[in-house]
């Protein structure tokens, strides 16, 4: 019975009828589907609706949200028990190979540490590309811990990805968060020899306000007063080769005048507005951005991806955007095997 406990749990998640009709177990996708009321990736404590013992087991870090990478760590539990039981193992849904680091600090200020987990492929013919990961959370919450599982499932192909924290409360700070971003990717590109992974193809991708910052660090390259000097490193460039924008603000500006809840949420001034904007530093030399926005986003208007598409289009730079009928802010038709198929193929050719 001690080892039946944590299995029946598991099992009351998505319900039992619903596991006896997948072959391959429970997935990530059903429990979204289930639990994540807000549509964002994550489940948090609030949002669960089954036993709470079962979400504390699922939530490894204590943070509060289960992400795919808990998931799938405590599903691999659950299998071996399973195992142990006698009981027919599902398969693994988890990259085989993968090691996690997580809580790496890439910089310290203010008196606070920023920390970055790294998912690195164990063996690879080549080293790897590296695709860093920024969470969002409307830039005042959110953790590391909330990587896309479209992305989490590129360790699978051989891809290192590093998730980063940011200082967080709004947007009232920048460009301190910009400033942090950057500062992990220069760390990540002094520390690529230690870790293995090549310093000389790294993407950035983000969701939401981790999308606004995504546009902002692949755009501003250049930007000194963008740089900042957090974590050091100074030596090392924060350029990216490409950019992957889920449903991230592209133009303040516009955005303060089509949406009442950010213009109710964000006070700032016309200026403050243009120099957070990633479009402010648009040039001919940005890097190839592939974007995925729902039509029916009630939080960043679908606008806001439309509008970077059609800016790139008029200097002939690369822009795939993707528009998703029916979806909303996030959620798990931004997790599916045709997003994932499309981020391969973005990333194939142009890192």
């Amino acid at each position: 019975m001690k080892h039946l406990l944590p299995i029946l749990l598991l099992l009351a998640l998505i319900g039992s009828s619903a596991i006896a009709q997948q072959n391959n177990g429970i997935t990530f996708s059903q429990v979204v589907a289930r639990h994540d009321t807000n549509q964002d990736g994550v489940i948090s404590k609030a949002e669960f609706t089954g036993n709470p013992a079962l979400f504390n087991r699922m939530d490894s870090n204590h943070d509060g949200s289960v992400n795919e990478a808990e998931f799938l760590v405590a599903k691999q539990k659950l299998n071996q028990l399973i195992g142990q039981s006698g009981r027919k193992t599902p398969a693994r849904t988890l990259p085989e190979g993968v090691t996690m680091k997580r809580d790496i600090e890439y910089a310290s200020i203010d008196g606070q540490s920023l920390k970055l987990d790294l998912y690195l492929p164990e063996a690879s013919e080549t080293t790897p590309p590296l695709v860093v990961w920024i969470h969002g959370g409307g830039w005042k919450s959110g953790d590391k811990a909330h990587v896309n599982p479209a992305i989490l499932r590129l360790t699978g192909e051989g891809y290192a990805i590093a998730s980063i924290n940011y200082r967080l409360k709004d947007l009232s700070i920048h460009p301190k968060n910009i400033h942090d971003c950057k500062g992990a990717v220069r760390w990540l590109r002094a520390n690529a020899e230690t870790y293995n992974y090549d310093p000389e193809r790294i993407a950035v991708g983000g969701g939401s306000a981790g999308g606004h910052l995504a546009l902002l660090l692949g755009l501003s390259s250049s930007v000194n007063e963008l740089e900042g000097e957090v974590g050091g490193n100074t030596d090392q460039s924060s350029s990216v080769k490409a950019i992957i924008d889920f449903y991230g603000p592209s133009e303040l500006i516009v955005m303060a005048e089509e949406s009442e809840r950010f213009k109710r949420v964000h006070e700032f001034t016309e200026a403050q507005l243009k120099d957070a904007s990633p479009l402010t530093y648009l040039t001919d030399k940005a890097p190839p951005v592939l974007v995925f926005h729902g039509d029916k986003d009630g939080t960043v208007p679908v606008g806001q991806s439309q509008l970077l598409h059609d800016r790139y289009q008029e200097r002939s730079l690369n822009s795939q955007l993707h528009i998703l009928n029916g979806a909303g802010h996030g959620g798990p038709a931004f997790t599916s095997d045709i997003i994932y198929d499309q981020i391969k193929s973005f990333l194939k050719t142009h890192l």
